[in-house]
């Protein structure tokens, strides 16, 4: 049996797996680790770390990167790593390596996955002979689009560090009380995992209490623990940004056949996503309303997608 090596690498943890294709078609991974990447100097320290629990030596690896590609290189966003396709080769002894943003493998994996993979936030069948965003708040803000082929081309985008839109009063405390601190606010500063915890923590500020959440699983437990807390109201707000931004990227990204959200924490936050104006704000465009109005959005419940992306770039 024919298996390559697969990884999913963010700015908080790297997660290994072995990847092969059964004689039904599909794919499945075995032997999934996850190491923290602080624990590394370099990724090719994580690769030897994984390598030295397994038996054999894959000849192929597929890796996905919190990051941009130029050329057969991966730029990290986060994280202080550069990771060339070459290099992997010369290191491991690989007959070939693939490095990849990761949003390209989350896309990727959007198009393998069951339906039963999926929760629907507006319902519709996604329809991958039209163009499909797929987005989602990790460490980062990850952003790409699917057009239509055989197979699909997946083209990466950096739209995470597009400047952050708010849209109620509210929305615009957070905004003038981040940018006193940096200056310039992405999309990205707010929606995404150290976002949720800034959002927290401008609402604190703005309404005058103490900061007791101190990371963003503390913010969503504080959450659903208390229906009228200010961590409460952190998630509702995180949940109104992210359906604004998935809304912008539907229209700018021409993404008639639907919108896919990813990562972790799209997960973690989906029970408040009905309680909160996502739908409202992805399909209030003004004038533009009427390109939204049919489009569908789903999220991603299934585990490890980015792995099973990575895994069909090679596993055709």
């Amino acid at each position: 049996m024919d298996q390559i090596l697969v990884g999913d690498v963010g700015g908080t943890n790297v997660r290994f797996a072995l990847a092969h294709r059964t004689s039904q078609g599909t794919i499945e991974l075995h032997h999934s680790e996850r190491f923290a990447v602080k624990e590394f100097t370099h990724f090719k320290d994580a690769v030897t770390a994984y390598l030295s629990g397994i038996d054999g030596a894959p000849k192929e690896a597929s890796f996905a990167f919190a990051g941009p590609k130029f050329d057969d290189e991966i730029r990290m966003t986060n994280v202080d790593w550069i990771v060339a396709e070459d290099d992997l080769v010369a290191t491991f002894g690989f007959d070939r390596a693939v490095v990849q943003n990761d949003f390209v493998a989350m896309a990727n994996g959007a198009t393998v996955i069951p339906d039963y993979g999926f929760q629907t936030i507006i319902p519709g069948k996604v329809n991958y002979a039209m163009p499909v965003a797929v987005l989602g708040p990790g460490t980062g803000l990850g952003l790409s689009s699917i057009l239509p082929g055989r197979p699909p081309r997946i083209v990466p985008t950096e739209g995470g560090h597009s400047a952050f839109a708010p849209q109620s009063d509210l929305e615009i405390d957070i905004l003038n009380y981040w940018r006193a601190e940096r200056g310039y606010v992405s999309a990205e500063a707010l929606i995404s995992g150290p976002g949720l915890h800034r959002i927290y923590t401008a609402l604190c500020h703005i309404r005058d209490e103490p900061v007791i959440c101190t990371k963003a699983d503390e913010i969503v437990a504080a959450g659903q623990a208390n229906p009228s807390s200010l961590a409460r109201l952190c998630v509702r707000s995180f949940c109104d940004m992210l359906g604004t931004f998935a809304g912008n990227a539907c229209v700018t990204l021409g993404a008639s056949g639907g919108v896919v959200l990813g990562g972790g924490v799209s997960r973690h936050i989906a029970p408040f996503i009905p309680e909160s104006d996502f739908v409202a704000r992805f399909k209030g465009r003004g004038h533009g309303s009427w390109f939204v109005e049919t489009v569908p959005v789903r999220l991603i419940q299934a585990q490890f997608v980015p792995l099973y992306g990575a895994a069909a770039t090679l596993l055709r």
